[in-house]
């Protein structure tokens, strides 16, 4: 983003804020014509540094967060786990203590324990966790939830859920891809 002038900068801040913003209105803002804030927008989208997301606002919405903190021997491995899991939201790599932070996302609580007890407590690249409930967000918090509409009796990661023991005594609503799956959001 270095390479960002003032207007660039704007531009950004004033999308982040009205994502719904016309290019009309922003070159009235900006005091520069509408095709030149059309060529802004594009060279920003080229370079990736603007994109458009389209989910589901955390802070408004049924779903529970959660942030599990791993210490792992093999971060990409653990993370290929996780890829295909409609629970999973992203990983970070990160410094200090734990070395991956795994984001996920469920209509409840329960659920998203189950996939931890499930994939993470017992992975052998494992370390040690540290397993967070997100409460709220101190603001809108937009995620790409995705519900998938062609299930399977198999889950994603190759499991099903009937068998399961979370599932059969209510612990767990079942996966998302499955055709056991209880719940309605994904």
């Amino acid at each position: 983003m270095g390479d960002l002038d003032e207007v660039d900068r704007k531009i950004l801040g004033t999308i982040s804020e009205n994502p719904e913003i016309s290019q009309i209105e922003l070159s009235e803002l900006l005091k520069i014509s509408q095709p030149a804030v059309s060529a802004r927008i594009h060279k920003l989208r080229q370079s990736g540094v603007l994109t458009h997301l389209i989910g589901t606002n955390i802070r408004k919405s049924q779903l529970f967060f959660a942030k599990v903190d791993v210490i792992t021997t093999e971060p990409d491995k653990l993370i290929a786990v996780f890829d295909k899991c409609p629970l999973y939201v992203n990983s970070f790599l990160t410094s200090g203590r734990y070395n991956l932070t795994i984001l996920l996302v469920a209509e409840n609580m329960r659920s998203i324990m189950s996939c931890v007890d499930s994939h993470l407590r017992t992975h052998s690249s494992i370390r040690d966790m540290e397993f967070n409930l997100i409460i709220t967000s101190a603001r809108d918090f937009i995620v790409p939830v995705k519900p998938i509409v062609d299930k399977s009796k198999l889950t994603p990661c190759g499991t099903q859920c009937a068998p399961c023991s979370l599932y059969a005594n209510n612990r767990c609503l079942g996966c998302p891809g499955s055709v056991d799956y209880k719940g309605s959001i994904l």
